[in-house]
C-alpha cells in the first residue's frame, strides 16, 4: 500500500501521541502538531516524523500558514486527523462565557478552521481523508458535561454535512466515536487527582447530583472503562488504510469504537425511535390539510449517512 502522509492535531499526549507511534510503526509519515509541539516533541523528529506548532484556537490566518508549512514538508498530505479536544465539567447555570467559548473553540471552531485550511489542497489534488475524533457521549450527555457533549454532537453533524459536500472531489470524511479510555480528557490518571472531583459546583443546589455523578465515575464508570488507547489508535489507522476489520467494508462516515460507546448509542437510537413512534400522531398533526404525510425522498437521500443513501 502507498505510504500515507498524516497531519495530526493534538499529538503531545493521549490519543494523538499513541496515534503517531502507531502510524510510524506502520511505515507512514506523520506531521505531529500541537501547542508548543516543537519544544515538547522535538525528540520525535526523524525521516518519517515532522513536528510543527499548531494551536487550533489561533486566528485563521495563522492556521492557514501552519497548514501550508505542513503541506510543504513532503509536498502533500493524504490524511488530516482532527484530534484536538478539551473537556471539563460545569453546570449549565454556572458556566461563564470563557468556559463555554474555550470548549467550542477547540472542539468545533478550531477543528473547522484546520479543515477549511486543508480543503483547497485536497480539492486541488482530488483526494484526501479528513478524520475527526468525536465521542460516544455526543449522542447522550452526562450531567455537568453538557458543553463537551454538545460540542461533539455539533461536530457529528458538521462531519456528515462536510462528507456530502466534498465527496465529488474524492475526499472522504469519517468521525470516530470512542467510548472511555484511561488517558481520555477528564478521566483520572493512575496516581493523580486530576479527575472531575475538583470541580465542585459553587451553587449548593447542584451538589447532590454532582456528588452522585462523581460517585458513579469513581465506583462504576471509571473502573469499567473498556477502552485501550493503543487498540483505538490501531482501529483508526485500520479504517483509513482499509485494513484489518475494515478490509472490504464500505466506507462509513461514523465509526463507533468501544463497548460503552456502542451501548450508549444503541440505547439512544432505541429510545429516540420509541419517542418518534409514540409521538407520530402529534408529528403528523402539523402537516397542512391534504398532505400525504410522505416525506420528500430528496431530503431523505441527501441526509442519509449510508454510503449509497436510503
Amino acid at each position: 500500500m502507498t505510504q500515507l502522509i498524516w497531519l495530526v492535531t493534538a499529538t503531545t499526549s493521549g490519543l494523538g501521541a499513541a496515534l503517531v507511534e502507531e502510524l510510524v510503526a506502520r511505515g507512514d509519515k506523520v506531521i505531529a502538531t500541537g501547542r508548543a509541539a516543537v519544544t515538547r516533541l522535538g525528540h520525535l523528529k526523524s525521516d518519517n516524523v515532522a513536528v510543527i506548532n499548531l494551536d487550533v484556537t489561533a486566528p485563521r490566518s495563522e492556521i492557514d500558514a501552519q497548514v501550508k508549512e505542513a503541506w510543504e514538508v513532503w509536498g502533500r498530505i493524504d490524511v488530516l486527523m482532527n484530534n484536538a479536544g478539551v473537556s471539563a465539567p460545569k453546570s449549565i447555570e454556572e458556566a461563564d462565557d470563557d468556559f463555554v467559548t474555550n470548549i467550542f473553540n477547540v472542539n468545533v471552531f478550531g477543528t473547522l478552521h484546520v479543515t477549511q485550511s486543508i480543503l483547497p489542497y485536497f480539492r486541488a489534488q482530488r483526494s484526501g481523508t479528513i478524520a475527526f475524533t468525536g465521542a460516544g457521549v455526543g449522542w447522550g450527555p452526562l450531567p455537568f458535561l453538557s458543553h463537551y457533549a454538545a460540542s461533539k454532537a455539533a461536530l457529528d453533524i458538521f462531519v456528515e454535512g462536510l462528507a456530502k459536500e466534498v465527496q465529488p472531489f474524492n475526499i472522504r470524511c469519517v468521525i470516530f466515536e470512542p467510548g472511555g479510555f484511561v488517558s481520555q480528557l477528564g478521566m483520572p490518571r493512575e496516581g493523580s487527582d486530576d479527575g472531575f472531583g475538583k470541580y465542585q459546583p459553587a451553587i449548593a443546589d447542584y451538589t447532590p447530583l454532582f456528588d452522585d455523578t462523581m460517585k458513579a465515575f469513581a465506583t462504576d464508570i471509571g473502573p469499567s472503562i473498556p477502552g485501550d488507547i493503543n487498540k483505538l489508535s490501531q482501529r483508526i489507522a485500520d479504517c483509513v488504510q482499509g485494513k484489518g476489520l475494515f478490509a472490504g467494508q464500505s466506507w462509513a462516515v461514523r465509526v463507533i469504537l468501544g463497548s460503552d460507546a456502542l451501548a450508549l448509542i444503541q440505547q439512544k437510537c432505541r429510545e429516540q425511535l420509541k419517542l418518534a413512534n409514540d409521538g407520530e400522531a402529534i408529528s403528523l398533526s402539523t402537516d397542512r390539510d391534504g398532505h400525504s404525510h410522505i416525506a420528500s425522498q430528496g431530503m431523505l437521500r441527501f441526509t442519509s449517512i449510508l454510503e449509497n443513501g436510503i
